[in-house]
């Protein structure tokens, strides 16, 4: 049996192998400060030891200022006709600037990496792929996805001519490529995205390799994005294969995959297009695959069951361990309350909860970083609710032909996360919007909030019930919205 791995970093690990190579996001540039000359040799190590340090720290905007420091320092100096100290200073520029959140910052810094290095005439230089990187992830984190896509387009095929078509090191960029065609709507190519990173890691790695179930997972992952979620089961029971016949029926390496198909049944579950969408095969030809087959249509009572087992084993194998990840079984404990908690089994919800507390209660936090308590925990998460019929009847109608109303809703939420209170606080206008918003509310289930390792009631919780109506004619269009809670 071999040694067991984090799944929770589950699908991307072969970009974590890899990005440090490729991607300017996620490491410092390797150029020696030493080969930096004038100024001082001395000066320019100290400003880049202290970049480094408060990188390492996460003091991401004080090492963005060691950046720019050093930045102006090599643009004072003489001429020399090269560019390679200004260009990695830059490059490191980028990389804080962006890790601070300053993607304006970071877009400037990697567009003149971009154009020192094409002013250059060395257009085969392999920082260019890395600028390129660079700078779709800055678009990428900003969600300015219409930038993002072509950049990383741009960076996928320069990292291809220097390496080869097949190379690894792409794998991180096809993955960022993938989510932005997702988030344009363009399912079909970022479909395509994810079939060539298979192809990679296949070549590369073999289909019976952890790094090929890992990419398995993470195609699997995205067909539930999409709502593809036959082709998403299929594909994620074939990497819980791969990954059992690898590592063994314990290994921890199993969570990742199970704890995506018991996600994948629950968005299933609750999606009320699923069945139409899955019962039409035009609907479904964009997602056929030959490597991974649609089966026929389930149950939704055998994709409950089989979403809640899922969910058991990974608990079972997490707690069977001596040393387990507590953030890892927080987050198995967390869904697997949470999975309770939507068939209505309050007792096994709480129980699932308070080991989940208890588990993120021993994470240890990231810098900057509210403890993991808080995050899972400090306050109520919705969980289920039966959305009003009809709500989104008109959704699809031209703007001019249509408004959009909401009712705000404020709720208490009980220790055991169902609605003991609800009233209208921003009225649609319409009092029988509002009586259906009202009874949509009452019926929701949160993860109830925990103080102490408790669950508590939990008061002036905010919910929001879009609807669509046909609008009266020469009135402004309001803006879209969507279904939303948030804490009062």
């Amino acid at each position: 049996m071999t040694p067991a791995r984090n799944p929770a970093a589950g699908p991307l690990r072969l970009a974590l192998v890899v990005v440090s190579v490729l991607c300017a996001t996620t490491t410092v540039a390797q150029t020696s400060p030493d080969a930096l000359v004038t100024p001082p040799a001395a000066t320019v190590n100290e400003l880049h030891a202290e970049f480094k340090r408060r990188l390492d720290t996460g003091e991401n905007a004080a090492a963005a200022e060691q950046a720019q420091a050093l930045v102006r320092m090599l643009e004072a100096r003489p001429a020399t006709g090269s560019t390679e100290a200004l260009q990695v200073a830059l490059m490191n520029l980028g990389l804080a600037q962006q890790r601070a959140g300053d993607y304006v910052g970071a877009e400037s810094s990697y567009q003149r990496v971009v154009e020192l290095i094409e002013a250059s005439g060395r257009p085969a230089n392999p920082r260019l792929a890395r600028a390129y990187a660079g700078l779709a992830g800055a678009y990428h984190a900003a969600k300015r996805y219409d930038l993002a896509e072509p950049a990383v387009e741009r960076a996928i095929a320069l990292n291809r001519r220097s390496e080869g078509l097949f190379n690894a090191e792409q794998l991180p960029l096809l993955e960022q490529q993938a989510d932005s065609l997702t988030e344009l709507g363009r399912a079909e190519e970022a479909l395509q995205a994810h079939r060539y990173a298979l192809r990679v890691v296949e070549r590369r790695y073999g289909t019976g390799s952890l790094e090929y179930a890992d990419a398995l997972e993470s195609v699997g992952r995205w067909y539930t994005r999409v709502g593809a979620y036959e082709a998403s089961r299929v594909t994620l029971r074939r990497a819980i294969e791969v990954t059992t016949a690898r590592s063994g029926e314990d290994s921890l390496d199993l969570v990742g995959p199970l704890t995506a198909l018991a996600r994948n049944a629950r968005r299933w579950m609750l999606d009320p297009r699923a069945r139409e969408a899955a019962a039409e095969s035009e609907g479904a030809s964009m997602f056929h695959d030959r490597v991974m087959p649609t089966p026929p249509q389930l149950s939704m009572s055998t994709v409950s069951i089989e979403g809640l087992r899922a969910l058991e084993r990974a608990a079972e194998i997490v707690d069977g361990r001596p040393d387990p990840s507590p953030a890892l079984a927080a987050q198995v404990h967390t869904q697997l309350g949470d999975w309770h908690q939507l068939l209505g089994s309050k007792e096994q919800a709480l129980s699932s909860y308070r080991q989940a507390w208890l588990a993120a209660s021993r994470a240890p936090s990231e810098a900057g970083e509210p403890p993991l308590t808080t995050t899972l925990f400090g306050q109520p998460t919705l969980v289920y609710y039966d959305a009003p019929a009809g709500w989104n009847r008109y959704a699809g109608r031209p703007a001019d032909e249509v408004e959009l109303r909401n009712a705000g809703v404020e709720l208490t939420v009980s220790a055991a996360g169902t609605v003991t209170t609800a009233r209208i606080v921003e009225p649609t206008g319409i009092e029988r919007l509002d009586e259906n918003a009202v009874r949509a509310a009452e019926s929701a289930r949160y993860r109830p909030r925990f103080v102490d390792g408790a669950p508590a009631e939990a008061v002036g919780v905010r919910f929001v019930q879009p609807f669509y109506v046909l609008r009266e004619k020469d009135e402004e269009a309001p803006a879209a919205a969507a279904p939303s809670q948030e804490r009062g």
